[in-house]
C-alpha cells in the first residue's frame, strides 16, 4: 500500500514537473511587434522620436548568431553569473538574496536569473506578489526547455529597457556610442550591461559618474585578463549626442509617459519647435555672457489648448548644465509675471485702469508678529500717484503690494490655483503679500495656461499634448471679460510701459501683442510672456543650479528670445506677419467706453488739468471730475504732499528754468473732450494756458476769444495761441 502511494505520488510530481518544464507557451508573448516603440509624429505626420535602427526601423532585434561576444560576457557578469549552469530558477542565488535580504531587513538583493527577468517583461509583470512570481517562475522554466542558452541570452538583450526610452541593447549601443552592438568595446559593453537594473538611477546623461561606479563593478566581474580590465578601466567613454531624436525630446518624453498606443500623434508643430531651437542657438554667446545657460519656451494655441512648441533647456544633451531637466514644467519664481492677478481681482471688485495707486515708501503688516515688509521698486525710485494702468505697464512693485493688501491675500491665492497654479500648496500667510512679486514657485506651462485664460477673455483652457477625439473639459469663466480686456489692453499698450522700458525694444512688434516681464529674486530667473490672439508664448531663461545671472532681467535676457519666437508662432499660424493690424487682442465689452480723464488724477479733467488722457472705464459709473488741478497748481490729496514737495516742485522748477520754446500748455495737441449733459453748459468751459513770458492772444477756428476760458462746443476744433513777440502754436481737439 505504501509502495503503491509512493508510486503515485512520484508520478504526480513528475507529471508536474513536466508539465512546468514542458508545459505550452503562449506565441503571442514571442511576437517582436509586442514591444516595438511608440511612434511620436507632430500634428503633421512628421516623426518626432525616429528610427534608429541601420534598416530604418524602430527596434534592432538580435538573433541569437548576432550577440556579440562581449556583450552576452558583460550582461552574464551583471545580472546571472551562474546562467550557463541553472535550468531558469537559480536556488543557489535565490538562497543567496534571501539571506541578504533578511540580514539587511529590507530587499536589497534579487535572485531573478537572466531567463526570470526574461520571463517577467514577456509576461509584462508590474507587481512583485507570489502569484506573479510564480508565473514568472513558471514561464522562465519552459523557455529553457525551448530555446537555448544564447537564445534566451538574446531575448534578453532584446527586451531590457537601457534609460532614456531605450529598449533594446542594438538601440542602446547606437544610441549612446553611435556603433553597432558588434563594434563595442569592453568597457561600452559593460556600461550598457549596468544600465538595465536600474535605468533611470544609472542615466549616464544624467549622472554619468553614478553609471560609470557601475560599470566599473561590472568590469570586475568579467573574465578579462589583467591588461584588457586596466584598458577597460582606463577607457573614456564618449557618448553620442545626435543618435537620439533631436526634435523635443522633453516633449516626447511626456507624451510617451501619457500615452501607451503604439502611434502618438501630437499637437506639436515640428517647424516651429525648429525655429525656436533656432533662435535659442542664435542668442546662446549672449546668454552666457550674462551666466545663463538654460532656456525654456512654450508656445500654446489659444484657441485649442494645443501646445505648438515645447522646449525645455535648449540643449537636452548638454550633461554640463541639466539639460535633460525639462524647463517648461520646473517650479521657479516667477518675478512680476504674477502681478496682473493682482490686478484682476482689484479690477472685478470695482477698480478699473484710471485708479490711481500710491507708489509710495510703504510698509505692511506681516502675519508674523512684528515683522513688517516693506516692498522697493526696481530702480529705487517712487513715482506718486500712479494709474493702475501705468502702474502695471511699468511693473511697478510697490502699487502691486498695496494693492494686494487691500484686495487680500488669500483671494489672489485662490484665484491662481483656479487659473492651474497647483503647486502653490502652501497657505496665503505662508506667501504673503510677496505673492504678487512672485514670492512662490510656478512652472511656465502653468504661467502660459494662466495667460492663455486671459487672452481667451478670461475662460480657462486646458492644454493638451496629443491629439485626439477625446471631449476637452469646458471652459471655466474665471474673470470677467472687462476685467480680461483691462489687463490685454493694459499689457499691450506700449505707451503705458515707455517710461521704465523705453520704446523700440524686443517688447514692441508690428501687431497687436499683450506682453509681461518678470525677474525672480537675486536675478536667478527671468521670464517673459505675451499673447495674441492666436497663440501665446513663454520663455524662461535661468539655470537649473539656480546661479544667479549677471546683468539680466527679463526685458534684457528672455524678452529677445520671446520676441523672435512670437514673431515665428505668428507667422506659423496665420501663414504670414499681419504687420500694421492695429486690431485690438479682446473685443471692447459693451460694459465699458472710452472717455477723457486727467492723465494725474484719473478723474474726468476740469478746465484746469493739463494733461488729459483717454481710459476704458466703466459705462455705468458716476463721472468724477478732477479737484486736484487748480489755476496754477495743484492740491495734492494728503498722502502724496510730503513726496510732491521733495519731488514735483524741483521737476517743475527745472521745466521752468530749461523751456526757451513758446508752447501751449494745455489742452494737448490730439485731445478729446466729452460735453456733460447732466451740466449746465455754461459750467463747461476749457482754460487755455501757454508757457509764455509775455500776454498771450487766443484763437478758436480763426475767431478770436476775448479771454483764455472757451465754452465747450462739439466738433473738431483748432486752437491757435499768439504771444507779444509775434510767436504763435496751434493744436487741434475733438468734443463730443
Amino acid at each position: 500500500m505504501k509502495k503503491r502511494a509512493a508510486l503515485i505520488c512520484g508520478v504526480v510530481l513528475l507529471a508536474i514537473g513536466l508539465w512546468l518544464r514542458l508545459g505550452p507557451i503562449d506565441e503571442s508573448l514571442l511576437d517582436p511587434q509586442r514591444f516595438a516603440s511608440a511612434t511620436v509624429v507632430d500634428r503633421n505626420g512628421e516623426p518626432l522620436y525616429e528610427p534608429l535602427g541601420a534598416a530604418g526601423t524602430r527596434a534592432e532585434w538580435l538573433t541569437a548568431k548576432d550577440v556579440p561576444a562581449r556583450m552576452a560576457a558583460a550582461t552574464i557578469a551583471a545580472e546571472d553569473r551562474r546562467f550557463a549552469h541553472h535550468p531558469g530558477i537559480d536556488p543557489i542565488a535565490t538562497a543567496r538574496a534571501m539571506l541578504h535580504n533578511v540580514r539587511a531587513m529590507r530587499v536589497v538583493e534579487g535572485g531573478s536569473t537572466i531567463t526570470q527577468q526574461v520571463a517577467k517583461m514577456l509576461l509584462q509583470s508590474r507587481g512583485r506578489s507570489l502569484k506573479e512570481k510564480a508565473k514568472e517562475a513558471v514561464l522562465a522554466l519552459r523557455l529553457e526547455h525551448r530555446m537555448s542558452k544564447r537564445e534566451i541570452l538574446a531575448l534578453y538583450l532584446n527586451l531590457a529597457p537601457y534609460g532614456n526610452r531605450v529598449t533594446g541593447a542594438a538601440r542602446a549601443s547606437r544610441a549612446y556610442f553611435g556603433c553597432p552592438p558588434q563594434n563595442l568595446t569592453d568597457a561600452q559593453s559593460a556600461f550598457l550591461a549596468s544600465l538595465p537594473q536600474r535605468p533611470s538611477a544609472f542615466n549616464p546623461l544624467r549622472d554619468p559618474e553614478r553609471a560609470k561606479s557601475r560599470q566599473r563593478m561590472v568590469l570586475a566581474a568579467m573574465s578579462l585578463s589583467s591588461e584588457a580590465l586596466t584598458s577597460a578601466r582606463n577607457e573614456k567613454l564618449r557618448f553620442r549626442d545626435d543618435a537620439q531624436p533631436l526634435l523635443a525630446r522633453h516633449f516626447v518624453e511626456r507624451v510617451l509617459a501619457q500615452s501607451d498606443a503604439r502611434q502618438i500623434r501630437t499637437t506639436l508643430d515640428a517647424q516651429l519647435q525648429r525655429d525656436v531651437l533656432g533662435i535659442i542657438a542664435a542668442r546662446r554667446d549672449d546668454l552666457l555672457r550674462h551666466g545663463a545657460t538654460a532656456v525654456a519656451v512654450a508656445v500654446l494655441d489659444n484657441h485649442t489648448g494645443e501646445w505648438l512648441a515645447w522646449e525645455g533647456s535648449g540643449d537636452y544633451f548638454g550633461t554640463t548644465f541639466g539639460g535633460a531637466i525639462d524647463g517648461v514644467s520646473t517650479p521657479r519664481q516667477p518675478g512680476s509675471t504674477l502681478k496682473p492677478f493682482t490686478y484682476a481681482l482689484a479690477f472685478e471688485r470695482g477698480e478699473s485702469p484710471a485708479t490711481v495707486l500710491a507708489d509710495l515708501p510703504s510698509h505692511f503688516r506681516t502675519a508674523e508678529e512684528g515683522v513688517i515688509y516693506t516692498p522697493r521698486n526696481y530702480d529705487d525710485r517712487y513715482r506718486g500717484p500712479l494709474r493702475a494702468r501705468e502702474a502695471l505697464a511699468n511693473s511697478q512693485n510697490v502699487p502691486a503690494v498695496a494693492l494686494l493688501n487691500e484686495v487680500g491675500a488669500p483671494s489672489l491665492l485662490r484665484l491662481l490655483r483656479n487659473s492651474g497654479f497647483d503647486g502653490l500648496t502652501h497657505t496665503a500667510d505662508y506667501y504673503g503679500l510677496g505673492l504678487t512679486l512672485g514670492d512662490a514657485e510656478v512652472t511656465l506651462e502653468q504661467l502660459v495656461t494662466a495667460y492663455a485664460m486671459l487672452a481667451r477673455g478670461g475662460k480657462s483652457v486646458t492644454p493638451r499634448a496629443i491629439l485626439s477625439d477625446a471631449r476637452q473639459p469646458a471652459s471655466r469663466q474665471l474673470l470677467s471679460p472687462r476685467t480680461a480686456f483691462w489687463l490685454t489692453d493694459i499689457l499691450a499698450d506700449a505707451d503705458a510701459r515707455e517710461y521704465t522700458f523705453g520704446s523700440g525694444g524686443s517688447l514692441e512688434f508690428p501687431f497687436e501683442v499683450a506682453v509681461k516681464t518678470g525677474t525672480s529674486q537675486a536675478y536667478r530667473d527671468n521670464w517673459t510672456i505675451g499673447y495674441t490672439r492666436d497663440v501665446t508664448v513663454g520663455v524662461w531663461v535661468g539655470n537649473f543650479d539656480r546661479q544667479p545671472l549677471r546683468g539680466s532681467s527679463g526685458v534684457t535676457g528672455a524678452a529677445p528670445i520671446f520676441n523672435s519666437v512670437m514673431l515665428a508662432a505668428v507667422k506659423r499660424v496665420r501663414g504670414e506677419l499681419p504687420i500694421g493690424d492695429t486690431t485690438p487682442l479682446l473685443d471692447a465689452p459693451a460694459n465699458v467706453e472710452s472717455v477723457a480723464i486727467c492723465a494725474l488724477s484719473g478723474l474726468r479733467p476740469s478746465p484746469y488739468c493739463p494733461a488729459v488722457t483717454r481710459e476704458w472705464l466703466p459705462k455705468d459709473a458716476a463721472a468724477q471730475f478732477c479737484s486736484w488741478h487748480h489755476d496754477g497748481t495743484i492740491d495734492w490729496p494728503a498722502e502724496y504732499r510730503d513726496w510732491a514737495a521733495k519731488n514735483v516742485r524741483a521737476e517743475v522748477k527745472a521745466t521752468v528754468q530749461k523751456s526757451t520754446r513758446f508752447a501751449i500748455a494745455n489742452p494737448a495737441d490730439g485731445a478729446t473732450f466729452l460735453i456733460d449733459p447732466t451740466l449746465r453748459r455754461e459750467y463747461q468751459t476749457l482754460r487755455l494756458r501757454a508757457v509764455a513770458s509775455s500776454r498771450v492772444s487766443w484763437k478758436v477756428n480763426a475767431q478770436p476769444l476775448p479771454s483764455s476760458e472757451w465754452p465747450l462746443a462739439p466738433g473738431t476744433h483748432i486752437i491757435t495761441a499768439t504771444d507779444a513777440q509775434g510767436r504763435s502754436e496751434s493744436v487741434r481737439i475733438y468734443v463730443k
